[in-house]
């Protein structure tokens, strides 16, 4: 067995310990050992052995077994370390690690499925819904795109009623600065008014505060 087969096998084992703390709810530490595999793998997907060359310009780019055999695993590792992070509700990173997955093998479905669920809890309903289009039409009766289609739905909703309640905070707001502005103006008409006519009251009706003791 060659070194980068060895590695390969050793990341496969890792991943395979990480599938089973998964499978028994322990996470964090299934994160552990998806990450031990990446440490196994990092690098071989580039390694010169590796390299593709071609014979004429024309000519289709030789495949290397092995070498799809990492980006495949590569892919698998990343896709469920995005899993993890969906469990444990930090999208932003669940969406990083499927688009990881996704770049190492774009035929990965569950990276693609696992995409889409990171944009609905984001609110990236748009991107949400294109990667759910992508799997309706690979697979049109699996019941867990179903699902996801009615999670969109309902952040549709959600999203909307939020919007229009933050429409009508600012519509209120509006309308209550206008009735702050007319009673405003409204007192210093007043207030004028009342300066009018006290000034037009003879001289004798008023207090004589100005004026000295004898």
């Amino acid at each position: 067995m060659s070194e980068n087969e060895d590695k390969l096998a050793a990341g496969k084992r890792e991943k395979d310990n990480g599938n089973e703390c998964f499978k028994k709810g322990d996470v964090k530490e299934a994160l552990r050992y998806y990450h031990q595999a990446l440490l196994h793998l990092s690098g071989l997907q580039n390694n010169k052995s590796f390299a593709v060359f071609r014979k004429e310009q024309e000519e289709e780019p030789k495949k290397d077994p092995l070498q799809e055999d990492i980006m495949k695993t590569t892919s698998v590792v990343y896709s469920n370390m995005s899993a993890c992070c969906i469990k444990l509700e930090k999208w932003s990173k669940a969406l990083t690690y499927a688009n990881m997955a996704i770049k190492n093998d774009p035929e990965n479905t569950k990276a693609l499925f696992r995409r889409a669920q990171a944009y609905i809890n984001e609110g990236n309903t748009t991107k949400a819904r294109e990667d759910l289009e992508k799997l309706t039409l690979k697979n049109p009766d699996d019941a867990a795109i179903k699902r996801e289609w009615y999670n969109l739905k309902m952040k549709d909703r959600e999203q909307d009623e939020k919007q229009r309640k933050e429409f009508k905070g600012m519509f209120d707001r509006g309308r209550k600065n206008e009735e702050n502005e007319e009673m405003k103006c409204e007192n210093i008409d007043s207030k004028s008014t009342k300066s009018t006519t006290a000034h037009s009251k003879p001289a004798s009706s008023e207090p004589r505060f100005v004026e000295l003791d004898d």
